[in-house]
């Protein structure tokens, strides 16, 4: 299973850089075009944007796994507890999960939606569902990956380890 985890994290990763470089090479393009050469092309701009949507859902789901989301850590600072501190993070991590996975459930509802009735990209004509898929596949990663913090936490709580600021 620990094989299975690290190649879809390797593909996730991956993934991103490709996206982001496609997005950005697309950007260039596009501008050099608008700008010296006095014509675009509409299709950029909607991949684009769809693009952009894409980054954001999967850059959220890379965010939790290496706990590069913002946070108050405030309360964390001040309270003297490992304990304390293991449980306010198991609570904060499961909340943030089951947000994530109300988000999946009606981004999964709304594709469906979408798919059923048969809506089109204006530019591309892709399924539109296709571009609101995104949205339910990373939201579920990311909150199973709150999820594993969590369960993190609590088996640190359990075992009455200390607090790292970086977990």
């Amino acid at each position: 299973m620990a094989k299975v985890i690290k190649i879809l994290n390797s593909i996730e990763e991956w993934s991103l850089v490709f996206i982001l470089l496609g997005l950005a090479f697309l950007s260039f393009v596009q501008v050099f075009c608008r700008y010296l050469l006095g014509f675009s092309f509409t299709w950029m701009d909607e991949i684009s944007r769809y693009l952009g949507v894409l980054i954001a859902f999967l850059g959220a789901s890379l965010g939790v796994k290496y706990g590069t989301h913002f946070s108050m850590d405030l309360v964390y600072e001040k309270v003297s507890s490992d304990g304390f501190r293991h449980g306010l993070k198991v609570f904060i991590n499961v909340i943030s999960a089951i947000i994530m996975f109300v988000i999946g459930w009606y981004g999964w509802e709304q594709t469906m939606k979408l798919r059923q009735f048969g809506v089109v990209t204006p530019v591309l004509q892709l399924p539109k569902y296709w571009v609101y898929l995104p949205i339910p596949v990373f939201s579920i990663f990311t909150g199973a990956r709150f999820l594993n913090l969590a369960r993190g936490h609590l088996m640190k709580l359990m075992r009455g380890e200390s607090f790292e600021k970086s977990s």
